[in-house]
């Protein structure tokens, strides 16, 4: 070897001998501790716990960030969505019964509209009931003519709301008995009410309309008012309201169109 070492221990500092290469005399070199301690090992200094917590600590709020905004877009996509499901299904249930009110007619010179409450005995669930030529076959037989038609609310529970079913059967004559029932279809669910409000050809309002009763003797409503409200998640105490009125051009007639 061109260089030997020596190191002389003291308290606070180190002496080396060493001979320098090509050189023939020996040289000394005092260290201190603090500089041995204070040199890096092999290249690689380690991160202080400090710069770790820092570490830690902005890499939690990158995280609750990026959370944060995706949770919201998310939100937002699911409000959207139920919202179009919600004005889809008020379309569809105001135009169908808008057209099934619109074409109500009498039979044997009267007419025959009952409303009634639900099963829990609460206007916010009205049922509805009358004769119209807006008759619908399932069936492909090919029929027509007046029928019964009704509307009834089935209530699930107060998350699901109510569901609207439409009963079409066409009308025989016969009080006891309907013919050719097409059974009940679904126009809408997650209803919180759907609520009818009747006027007769002098505008006064009625919140229960019955011709079988003596103040409305074989007569119906001149318009019929329709108010569907449905539940809203995010706050039920304001619902997604929809309201139509529709006229009834048979209702003034004194005598009730006959039907077949």
């Amino acid at each position: 070897m061109n260089a030997w070492h020596q190191t002389i221990p003291t308290p606070s500092s180190f002496t080396v001998m060493f001979r320098p290469e090509g050189g023939r005399h020996l040289r000394k070199h005092f260290v201190s501790a603090a500089e041995i301690h204070a040199a890096p090992r092999g290249g690689r200094a380690g991160f202080t716990l400090l710069e770790i917590l820092v570490a830690i600590i902005i890499l939690s709020m990158v995280l609750t960030t990026v959370y944060a905004a995706y949770t919201g877009t998310f939100r937002i996509i699911n409000q959207t969505r139920y919202s179009d499901e919600v004005y889809g299904m008020a379309r569809t249930a105001l135009t169908r019964m808008s057209e099934d009110l619109a074409s109500m007619c009498g039979y044997d010179g009267a007419f025959s509209f009952v409303s009634t409450t639900g099963e829990s005995g609460e206007r916010e669930f009205m049922n509805l009931s009358f004769l119209s030529l807006a008759h619908i076959s399932f069936d492909n037989r090919g029929t027509s003519g007046a029928a019964s038609i009704s509307y009834t609310v089935t209530k699930e529970s107060e998350d699901t709301g109510g569901i609207l079913i439409r009963t079409d059967r066409l009308h025989s004559g016969d009080d006891e008995s309907e013919t050719h029932d097409s059974g009940g279809h679904i126009l809408c669910n997650r209803l919180q009410s759907i609520i009818y409000t009747f006027y007769d050809e002098k505008g006064e309002s009625f919140e229960t309309w019955d011709s079988g009763s003596d103040s409305h003797k074989d007569r119906a409503p001149a318009i019929v008012s329709i108010s569907l409200n449905f539940i809203n998640p995010d706050n039920k105490d304001n619902p997604y309201a929809f309201v139509t009125k529709v006229y009834i051009p048979t209702a003034g007639v004194d005598d009730a169109t006959e039907s077949d």
